[in-house]
Protein backbone atom coordinates (compact mmCIF):
# COMPACT_ATOMS: atom_id res chain seq x y z
CA UNK A 1 0.00 0.00 0.00
CA UNK A 2 1.46 3.77 -1.00
CA UNK A 3 1.46 6.74 0.85
CA UNK A 4 -1.09 8.39 -1.64
CA UNK A 5 -3.42 5.22 -1.00
CA UNK A 6 -3.48 5.82 2.98
CA UNK A 7 -4.14 9.74 1.81
CA UNK A 8 -0.72 10.70 2.80
CA UNK A 9 0.62 13.32 -0.52
CA UNK A 10 3.87 12.20 0.18
CA UNK A 11 6.34 12.43 -3.03
CA UNK A 12 9.68 10.22 -3.01
CA UNK A 13 11.68 12.67 -3.99
CA UNK A 14 10.66 14.78 -0.77
CA UNK A 15 11.41 11.93 1.89
CA UNK A 16 14.72 11.44 0.43
CA UNK A 17 15.32 14.89 0.57
CA UNK A 18 14.29 15.25 4.25
CA UNK A 19 16.15 12.24 5.21
CA UNK A 20 19.24 13.49 3.65
CA UNK A 21 19.03 16.94 5.59
CA UNK A 22 18.54 14.67 8.65
CA UNK A 23 21.57 12.68 8.45
CA UNK A 24 23.40 16.32 6.99
CA UNK A 25 22.15 17.52 10.90
CA UNK A 26 23.06 14.61 12.71
CA UNK A 27 26.75 14.64 10.60
CA UNK A 28 27.49 18.30 11.44
CA UNK A 29 26.93 18.45 15.03
CA UNK A 30 28.86 14.75 15.45
CA UNK A 31 31.56 16.46 13.73
CA UNK A 32 31.33 19.53 15.82
CA UNK A 33 31.20 17.07 18.89
CA UNK A 34 34.48 15.40 17.51
CA UNK A 35 36.34 18.38 16.71
CA UNK A 36 35.72 20.06 19.85
CA UNK A 37 37.43 16.64 21.09
CA UNK A 38 39.88 16.40 19.27
CA UNK A 39 40.88 20.13 19.55
CA UNK A 40 40.68 19.72 23.44
CA UNK A 41 43.05 17.17 23.30
CA UNK A 42 45.72 18.54 21.39
CA UNK A 43 45.64 22.13 23.22
CA UNK A 44 46.10 19.28 26.25
CA UNK A 45 49.10 17.93 25.04
CA UNK A 46 51.01 20.96 23.92
CA UNK A 47 50.23 21.27 20.37
CA UNK A 48 50.49 25.26 19.32
CA UNK A 49 47.47 26.75 19.74
CA UNK A 50 47.43 27.61 15.54
CA UNK A 51 48.05 24.02 14.62
CA UNK A 52 45.35 22.17 16.63
CA UNK A 53 42.29 23.90 15.08
CA UNK A 54 44.20 22.24 11.70
CA UNK A 55 44.63 18.80 12.41
CA UNK A 56 41.57 18.00 14.23
CA UNK A 57 39.22 18.20 11.57
CA UNK A 58 41.54 15.95 9.01
CA UNK A 59 39.37 12.48 9.54
CA UNK A 60 36.21 13.85 10.48
CA UNK A 61 35.96 15.55 7.39
CA UNK A 62 37.13 12.15 5.61
CA UNK A 63 34.44 10.43 7.38
CA UNK A 64 32.07 13.19 6.35
CA UNK A 65 33.04 13.15 3.03
CA UNK A 66 32.31 9.71 2.24
CA UNK A 67 28.81 9.49 4.27
CA UNK A 68 27.98 12.32 1.51
CA UNK A 69 29.52 9.95 -1.32
CA UNK A 70 27.71 7.09 -0.23
CA UNK A 71 24.65 9.04 0.55
CA UNK A 72 24.37 10.50 -3.41
CA UNK A 73 25.77 7.12 -4.96
CA UNK A 74 22.65 5.15 -3.94
CA UNK A 75 20.51 8.46 -4.35
CA UNK A 76 22.16 8.36 -8.44
CA UNK A 77 21.69 4.66 -8.31
CA UNK A 78 25.23 3.15 -8.06
CA UNK A 79 25.43 -0.64 -7.95
CA UNK A 80 26.70 -2.49 -5.12
CA UNK A 81 30.47 -2.50 -6.95
CA UNK A 82 30.74 0.73 -6.90
CA UNK A 83 29.59 2.05 -3.33
CA UNK A 84 31.54 -0.93 -1.79
CA UNK A 85 34.97 0.43 -1.53
CA UNK A 86 33.83 3.42 -0.59
CA UNK A 87 32.04 1.89 2.14
CA UNK A 88 35.00 0.02 3.25
CA UNK A 89 37.11 3.44 3.26
CA UNK A 90 34.17 4.46 5.38
CA UNK A 91 35.07 2.02 7.79
CA UNK A 92 38.65 2.20 7.94
CA UNK A 93 38.39 6.11 8.53
CA UNK A 94 35.49 5.30 11.22
CA UNK A 95 37.92 3.02 12.95
CA UNK A 96 40.64 5.44 12.87
CA UNK A 97 38.42 8.74 14.23
CA UNK A 98 37.03 6.28 17.23
CA UNK A 99 40.74 5.41 18.20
Amino acid sequence: MSAKAVGFPVERDAVLQLVTVIVGVIVGLTFLFGFGNVLAFGLRLGVSGWVAPLVAPAVDLSVLALLIAIRQLSLRGASAEVIRPVQRLLLVSSVVALA
